[in-house]
């Protein structure tokens, strides 16, 4: 060091020696940084990656909705109002329909099966109760055939196919 408190070249290159071994041993703030903004910018590309594919995709992380059925054996209790004409049963949320299913007995043979997602604003409609259906958001109807009686809806609901055989109904998409 010289009478000005400054270190002599030979000193300075002594010291950077030093200083490298030691930033080997230890991440540099700037290193720290660097590398984290990379492993971000990693993470959320891939993220997006992903999102935007199975988005894109027809087929849901376990294949075709296709695949999906839904049954209900009509000699269960809890069922029992689908088991004569004219009744009707609202299935919550499942694999089909987030919403859930809205069934409703049409002849000893039939049975309609609709999305109980309303057409308006996507709120969940009530059972059908003598042949209408009821949006409690905005007061929608719909009538066992699925269709608009009186708004704000103005497209009927998504129907499923539904196929009775015995005592058990199958929905399918």
């Amino acid at each position: 060091m010289n009478r000005f408190g400054l270190l002599s070249s030979s000193e300075i290159g002594a010291c950077e020696t030093e200083m490298t071994a030691k930033e080997t041993d230890r991440c540099s703030r700037r290193n720290f940084l660097e590398k984290s903004l990379y492993g971000i910018g990693g993470i959320a590309l891939g993220s997006y990656t992903l999102i935007f594919t199975v988005r894109c995709s027809d087929d849901g992380p376990t294949g075709s909705s296709e695949d999906v059925k839904i049954t209900i054996d009509l000699s269960l209790p809890e069922n029992q109002a689908l088991a004569s004409v004219g009744g009707s049963l609202a299935l919550s949320a499942n694999d089909l329909d987030e919403k859930g299913i809205l069934l409703y007995r049409d002849s000893e043979t039939t049975v309609n099966a609709y999305s109980r997602e309303c057409t308006h604003q996507s709120c969940v409609i009530e059972k059908f109760k003598n042949g209408v259906s009821i949006c409690p958001c905005h007061g929608s109807r719909f009538n066992t055939s699925g269709s608009v009686i009186n708004g704000p809806a103005t497209e009927p609901l998504k129907e499923y196919s539904a196929t009775l055989d015995g005592e058990i109904v199958t929905v399918t998409p």
